[in-house]
């Protein structure tokens, strides 16, 4: 018998799960980075930069597996809603190849760590790396059957989980910065939650060439974000300025990656719609979904008012507020990036591979020579605009641009004017108040399902 999770859920559903996804998926990223707010009172700068690095690559990684094989098979699930043999055929591949996908990624990232950190930090990522490839392969089964609700919970334990075990094992333990990336070893263990859901479908390792051609082109895609998103944190590790300053710019740039979970939950809700209605008029709500989000979001960290920078963190990481307005224009540029190539990967445009490699190549070559040349001031100013580049280059491709096109700049506009006003709030309790009720204002624009004649309508007809 066909479980009842295989059949798809659609119409309004999968609006509303769309939604919750955002809020979710923006949750934990302001979990994550509270998170690593909170180690800097827990590490010395030198600990704190190799954990920043391995969280980078955690992301990178999370990036490659989260958005490749596992949407592919998001996709067919939804393009085969029922079909429980194709169902079957998919799911099988998809839990192989992550897996053999993973062992390979866990090797790369595993020598990447000892570069810059000790083996205990090394074990910690590859157990994460490893558990990771069997949670992606849920997820994707999730994404295909339209139980957003579902990820965003997932989404959400994860990293409560994440947080809390690292937070216990760093001040309890003196484990450093090897007990706060064990911390992403017991999130990723809730990932695992789905696998009885889909463990039935689960067969014996078959060849599907034309799904592997597929995975691999959205393995690549996503790999070429995931790896600009990490590129200055690591390269801060790698060029040896975590005791020029290098640690206060980690921490300003995980704080500016906040926009980026903001991009990845439109992009999960959105890719099985727009595999099938690659519209312009649908890649235009995509990014004012995200835009409108994403400005609040950038402008709220530069104009974060320095009694709350300093209620957050110690005095070691005071020049935090020096690199924020950089770190957050790189956050907003990242998350534009990732639903350029979201819109390529929905288009299934291939072709377009070489050149977003070649962006990517230039971008770490001009943060490297600029960090190199000029230290953390040079790194930052280039890492931004680079960034900036890329996302003009990709948006002239012809899978990008209708969406740019259709995209309606009043909105965008009044969500810029409304932020540009807490610049000129010094009271740090006005501006908590009126950037939480920008917030919800924002909230309710960028998603109907949230606004209040929307909620009392879903509300009566659960009743009637």
């Amino acid at each position: 018998m066909t479980d009842v999770l295989d059949t798809p859920r659609t119409g309004t559903t999968a609006g509303h799960g769309a939604g919750w996804l955002m809020l979710a998926t923006t949750g934990a990223g302001v979990i994550n980075y509270g998170y690593a707010l909170v180690l800097t009172h827990g590490l010395h700068p030198a600990q704190y930069a190799a954990f920043a690095a391995g969280q980078a690559l955690l992301m990178v990684r999370a990036a490659i597996s989260g958005a490749g094989i596992p949407w592919i098979l998001a996709r067919e699930i939804g393009r085969a809603p029922g079909d429980h043999h194709r169902h079957t055929v998919v799911t099988t591949f998809a839990f192989w190849t992550n897996l053999a996908l993973g062992l390979l990624l866990t090797l790369i990232i595993t020598g990447g760590v000892l570069a810059f950190g000790g083996p205990h930090d090394a074990v910690a990522v590859a157990a994460a790396s490893l558990l990771m490839s069997v949670g992606s392969t849920g997820m994707g089964f999730l994404q295909g059957i339209g139980r957003m609700e579902a990820i965003a919970l997932l989404f959400t334990l994860e990293a409560v989980v994440k947080a809390g075990v690292g937070i216990g094992l760093v001040f309890f333990t003196g484990l450093g910065s090897a007990g706060a990336l064990a911390g992403f070893v017991a999130g990723s263990l809730v990932l695992l939650a789905p696998l009885p859901t889909f463990r039935h479908l689960i067969g014996r390792p078959v060849w599907e060439p034309a799904l592997l051609r597929a995975a691999l082109r959205q393995t690549r895609l996503q790999a070429a974000v995931a790896i600009t998103a990490a590129g200055d944190t690591v390269l801060v590790a790698l060029l040896g300025l975590g005791a020029a300053g290098g640690g206060p710019y980690q921490a300003a740039s995980a704080l500016g990656r906040v926009p980026l979970f903001a991009s990845n939950a439109v992009a999960t809700a959105t890719f099985p719609h727009l595999s099938r209605d690659g519209s312009a008029v649908r890649k235009a709500a995509a990014l004012r979904s995200y835009l409108m989000v994403a400005i609040l979001m950038t402008g709220t960290l530069i104009t974060l008012p320095p009694a709350i920078r300093a209620a957050l963190l110690p005095a070691t990481f005071a020049s935090v507020g020096r690199w924020l307005p950089y770190a957050a224009v790189l956050g907003l540029a990242i998350g534009l990036l990732n639903l350029c190539v979201t819109f390529l990967q929905a288009d299934d445009q291939h072709r377009a591979a070489g050149l977003v490699i070649g962006l990517t190549a230039a971008y770490l070559g001009l943060v490297a020579a600029a960090g190199a040349l000029f230290g953390i001031p040079g790194l930052a100013a280039a890492a931004a605009l680079a960034a900036l580049l890329t996302v003009a280059t990709l948006a002239l491709l012809p899978a990008v641009r209708p969406g740019w096109r259709a995209l309606r700049i009043r909105d965008v506009a009044a969500v810029l004017a409304a932020t540009l006003l807490l610049a000129v709030v010094t009271n740090p309790a006005l501006w908590l108040a009126m950037t939480a009720l920008t917030g919800l204002a924002v909230l309710a624009v960028s998603f109907p399902e949230f606004t209040p004649t929307t909620a009392l309508t879903r509300l009566t007809r659960r009743r009637a």
